[in-house]
């Protein structure tokens, strides 16, 4: 089981001290986060250093709704493909598995007649345009609150069968999966080698083991499929924290209750 926490969640002043935090955790990687708070490659550096400094691997990159790449301004959906292209190269540079990636959110006002047609152009025109590398692109569901467009793993699925790339797959989010999903095993099963990033929290949003769901189905349907790549914690709760707890003493707790329930599943 290789383990990930945001940086969003982690504690320090700088990413040196988040990374070293991480390593403290007991966590394998960090999946660094890219927004108006942290621009990541400007800062690319500053990770890499981090990186190498804690021992702890960058396992991915997550984006923000600043960067969903399907909207209807051309010249803008541009800028944002192009933004996607740099990330998955920064990915490959810094080591990174790939790049999470919501397609669009309501707010982005984009006629849904337009959809699904226009997020297959747009993943392809992203994959098409790709230097040489490794990192993949990882379509992320939302759940009904959040997103209008691509709720469940599935769909996730067929999106990435649709653009047809080894380099755009489907993400697994537990959170959204547990709103919008019938079963926690029936979505991984049919996704297979094309799920290439999950993330995980519990029903309140919280860490795991701070709420009510039981995770090993879906640890174990992920066992099923062989998936050896990162699981990632992502964590909000309308508190202002993504935990139940102190960071320090939280994380490690959440690390060891995952690798257990890994190992039990």
């Amino acid at each position: 089981m290789k383990l990930a926490v945001q940086t969003l969640l982690l504690p320090g002043q700088d990413m040196h001290a988040r990374f070293a935090a991480a390593a403290v955790a007991g966590y394998d990687g960090v999946e660094v986060a890219t927004g108006p708070s942290f621009d990541l490659l400007a800062n690319e550096g500053e990770i890499a250093a981090a990186s190498a400094a804690a021992g702890v691997a960058v396992a991915a990159i997550c984006t923000s709704g600043l960067h969903d790449p399907v909207i209807e301004d051309r010249a803008e959906r541009t800028r944002r493909i192009e933004t996607l292209r740099a990330l998955l190269a920064c990915a490959d540079r810094l080591g990174a598995t790939g790049v999470v990636s919501v397609p669009v959110r309501p707010q982005a006002g984009v006629n849904p007649a337009l959809l699904p047609d226009l997020a297959i152009e747009t993943y392809s025109e992203v994959v098409d345009g790709l230097e040489e590398g490794t990192s993949r692109i990882f379509l992320e569901p939302l759940n009904r609150f959040e997103t209008r467009f691509l709720l469940r793993v599935g769909q996730a699925v067929d999106l990435a069968k649709a653009v047809g790339h080894p380099r755009c797959v489907a993400l697994a989010d537990a959170f959204h999966m547990n709103i919008e999903e019938s079963s926690w095993t029936e979505p991984v099963l049919a996704a297979g080698d094309l799920l290439g990033h999950v993330h995980i929290a519990d029903n309140n949003r919280f860490e795991p083991g701070a709420g009510m769901i039981d995770f090993q189905p879906f640890f174990g349907a992920l066992k099923q499929i062989g998936y050896a790549d990162y699981i990632s914690l992502e964590c909000f709760h309308p508190s202002g924290s993504g935990l139940s707890g102190p960071p320090a003493e939280t994380l490690r707790r959440t690390a060891a209750f995952m690798r257990d329930q890994w190992t039990t599943a």
